[in-house]
């Protein structure tokens, strides 16, 4: 056989058998890292635990390529869509406030959150902290700890805003937060690490909360008769939150 060809053939079979092989693919901070076998957590985190002062409570693991979000996602869109047209002429602050919602969630990178912590020193004392991959594709999101939360829902203003140390999640509220759909007694923590709390705000029910640092906070609509759709529209903000990428 000619031996330019044979080189050729060689390359070709070469390239074939590591796309074959790379049963894992992890995402690591928009890094791409392959794997021939179905690594266990500690292997992941090895070439990288120590590169930078990472904050391990908010470190998340998801599963890449879930359909089933994006279609929440258009489902979402289509009923905010209705609800802007409704508010359009009778109350335009509301009618504003929900298209910047809407164009945030658009904007959002999902991926289904796997419910494990992720931590490369408990991963390598502890067997049961220390997972095995299965195959499949993964994206790892991992980042110093942050001073902000959040806030997003039916608010005035979506975006970042500064995290308080030791207080209470009613600190983080003014009268002029919410808009006037805004459910006024409660709101949705979803604290860095993946926890969901539903949280009383009101000077009726309050209760202590504190919230980590990158935690996100969704103010709910209120629910009512006049309103059958809300209940569905916060379960599928609440759903594509619990599975949003920071970054």
């Amino acid at each position: 056989m000619n031996k330019k060809l044979l080189m050729c053939c060689m390359l070709i079979c070469n390239l074939a058998f590591n796309t074959v092989m790379a049963a894992v693919k992890v995402e690591i901070n928009k890094q791409l890292h392959k794997f021939a076998h179905e690594p266990h957590l500690v292997e992941v985190l090895a070439p990288i635990a120590n590169q930078k002062k990472w904050y391990w409570p908010s470190a998340a693991l998801y599963q890449a390529n879930d359909t089933q979000l994006e279609e929440t996602r258009q489902l979402l869109l289509a009923n905010l869509s209705n609800l802007i047209n409704r508010y359009q002429t009778k109350a335009p602050e509301i009618a504003l406030s929900l298209e910047q919602l809407k164009v945030t969630i658009t904007n959002w990178r999902l991926a289904r959150r796997i419910p494990i912590k992720i931590d490369y020193d408990m991963a390598r004392i502890v067997d049961s902290k220390n997972p095995r991959l299965p195959k499949g594709d993964y994206i790892l999101e991992l980042s110093k700890r942050m001073n902000t939360v959040q806030l997003f829902g039916a608010v005035n203003k979506i975006g970042d805003i500064p995290h308080l140390p030791h207080a209470d999640a009613s600190e983080y509220f003014t009268s002029q937060t919410r808009i006037n759909l805004a459910n006024k007694d409660i709101l949705i923590l979803i604290q860095a690490d993946g926890r969901e709390l539903t949280v009383p705000i009101a000077y009726w029910n309050k209760n202590h909360q504190e919230i980590m640092p990158g935690s996100q906070l969704f103010v709910p609509f209120n629910e009512s008769l006049f309103h059958p759709e809300i209940p569905h529209i916060n379960q599928q903000i609440l759903a594509l939150a619990l599975n949003r990428l920071r970054q």
